[in-house]
């Protein structure tokens, strides 16, 4: 009689396992949303391990431009060139691991059990570095060092890890804006925190450009904020419109209680403002000098994203559909099984949709002053 079974040492039941952990991760994690809300745009260039190679381009065609013909005028000869331009980006790879007791004595003297919760951590982890790249790619912004999660990054080939392997690109004129006007990061003051209006003049200029960023798959736009800038939008009552009197008018008029509930999805929800979703972020990048790009902890690049803002390249997919994820889960015995080393392995790029000569493709940067109440 013969059984099939599946051990844990079976390469499918591994991949299975490195399957639900990344999609359960990515529901947690802000570049799972996006990407779930189409602001994450996966070229079919680069997907799959027989395409090789470490760079994927892939074309991009403006808008049309120029005046038409009229009654009398000449088409022939007149025509418009295809605004043909082009989105180069590069992936590379991310590790980490963590090497824990595996029999002996040690693991008698606890009852946790370290390597299911090594198991549980490295997914987690895996998308700290996912979130941070996201919104550090989509400010545009790249400080000489600056610390996230706890670690320090300080030389270029680490900060690439929280910057999604690819260089950073400043934002674009007309996908900037700063509270009260400040021309840099560092000439923001302890009174320019986040308020409704800068929404209202963030989607002032995406109406006023000529290439306006689109919303997003569910047809709203998403702007993401800081938890100082969440607590600075809450309290604002100097404004002319304001979070609290939005939010109560929502509640007098039957809609969701954003006052009392804040959660949607496991993550911040702050309510709807201007076809607006607004949600409070903690990996929300920070400012820099604009002279010597020294961090500014007080300063943060909220983001207003909508359609294809960044994009994201792996030879194993990464949607929950793909048959294949990013994420690449690692054990090793070492001193003859006394130790065991868990980690895992990312292959992945991802970089803000910046077309050249183009404005940002779909991001609009909001600086604001942030320091932390407590």
């Amino acid at each position: 009689m013969s059984t099939t079974s599946m051990l844990t040492g079976n390469a499918l039941t591994v991949k299975l396992w490195e399957m639900k952990a990344w999609v359960q991760a990515s529901r947690m994690s802000y570049f799972g949303k996006m990407v779930s809300d189409g602001s994450v745009y996966m070229p079919s260039e680069f997907k799959g391990r027989d395409n090789k190679g470490d760079t994927v381009t892939f074309s991009y065609v403006g808008k049309m431009t120029g005046v038409p013909k009229g009654e009398g005028g000449t088409l022939d000869g007149n025509e418009q060139a295809m605004d043909l331009q082009s989105h180069s980006m590069v992936i590379n790879e991310s590790r980490d691991a963590v090497k824990i007791p595996n029999s002996g004595i040690e693991p008698q003297r606890t009852k946790v059990n370290m390597e299911q919760v090594v198991n549980e951590l490295l997914p987690l982890r895996a998308m700290e570095l996912m979130d941070a790249s996201a919104f550090n790619q989509l400010a545009g912004v790249n400080p000489t060092s600056f610390t996230i999660d706890g670690a320090t990054y300080a030389s270029t080939a680490d900060k690439l890890h929280v910057q999604g392997h690819n260089s950073i690109v400043a934002p674009t004129t007309d996908r900037i804006i700063r509270a009260a006007g400040a021309a840099t990061d560092q000439a923001l003051t302890s009174a320019d925190t986040m308020t409704l209006q800068l929404i209202d003049y963030a989607m002032e200029k995406n109406d006023l450009s000529n290439q306006p960023i689109a919303p997003a798959n569910d047809g709203y736009f998403h702007l993401y904020i800081s938890p100082a800038d969440a607590v600075n939008l809450k309290h604002d009552a100097g404004s002319s419109i304001t979070w609290y009197n939005n939010q109560l008018a929502n509640i007098q008029g039957g809609k969701e209680d954003q006052l009392s509930n804040r959660l949607m999805d496991r993550k911040i929800f702050l309510g709807t403002y201007a076809n607006v979703k607004i949600w409070q972020a903690p990996r929300v990048a920070f400012g820099a000098n604009s002279s010597t790009s020294a961090v500014i902890t007080t300063v943060r690049r909220n983001v207003l994203v909508g359609k294809d803002a960044l994009s994201f390249a792996s030879p194993y997919g990464g949607r929950p559909s793909d048959d294949d994820v990013p994420l690449k889960i690692v054990n090793k015995l070492k001193d003859y099984g006394k130790y065991k080393g868990i980690g895992f392995e990312l292959l992945y790029g991802i970089k803000k949709m910046s077309p050249s000569n183009k404005d940002d493709t779909g991001v609009i940067v909001i600086g604001t002053y942030a320091a932390a109440h407590s």
